[in-house]
């Protein structure tokens, strides 16, 4: 049986990133860097074969934390971004890869930008206190629905349960009206926050 359009373009795009460091782990690949932390790759999905790359950083201490307290999933970058959103003004959001067309040369093209746009964001926030200081400083940089959980991690990891604790009052007092999804699930991540961390 034939592979699918898909698995043939995923094969090059592996073949073509094996010297980088990046190893498929699942539907991601990880670049090991050392006390825990790794640079990660994944690819949106689209159109017929069009690949849109993004680059992150994951931290095995903050999986841990997100482990223990029942959120996230493992091996997910703490930080992302496209790769089309570091190469300045003339982006390239997706690389397609035509049915029929040489798919080791654009998954070649592909890992070039890759390393030129996406590895120096990676070796910028491969460093926890880094990281860390970038997200407290400009927490809007950070998704609504996952700020408070973030920063809450952020500060415990960093030894400031009370900076925590500051956190997780501020976003109840946010969402204390409402009644949605993410704010049931915000509340029962507060309190099994505050029971691991801050009492």
């Amino acid at each position: 049986m034939r592979p699918s359009p898909k698995t043939d373009v995923l094969v090059a795009v592996d073949t073509a990133l094996r010297p980088t460091g990046f190893v498929r782990r699942g539907h991601a690949w990880l670049q090991e860097r050392g006390d825990g932390v790794a640079g990660w790759l994944g690819f949106g999905v689209s159109g017929s074969l069009d690949l849109t790359p993004l680059v992150g950083v994951c931290f095995r201490r903050y999986d841990e934390v997100c482990r223990a307290l029942g959120v996230g999933i493992p091996a997910t970058p703490m930080i992302s971004m496209p790769v089309g959103a570091l190469m300045g003004e003339k982006p390239v959001w997706h690389w397609n890869f035509p049915p029929d067309g040489d798919h080791a040369a654009v998954a070649s093209a592909l890992v070039a930008s890759i390393l030129k746009f996406g590895k120096p964001y990676v070796d910028k926030y491969a460093k926890w206190e880094t990281v860390a200081r970038e997200l407290v400083a400009k927490p809007e940089s950070l998704l609504d629905f996952e700020r408070a959980r973030k920063l809450a991690i952020i500060h415990v990891l960093n030894g400031n349960a009370g900076a925590a604790g500051e956190v997780l009052k501020k976003e109840r007092e946010r969402v204390a009206d409402s009644r949605d999804v993410y704010a049931r699930s915000y509340r029962a991540f507060a309190h099994r926050f505050e029971l691991a961390f801050t009492r």
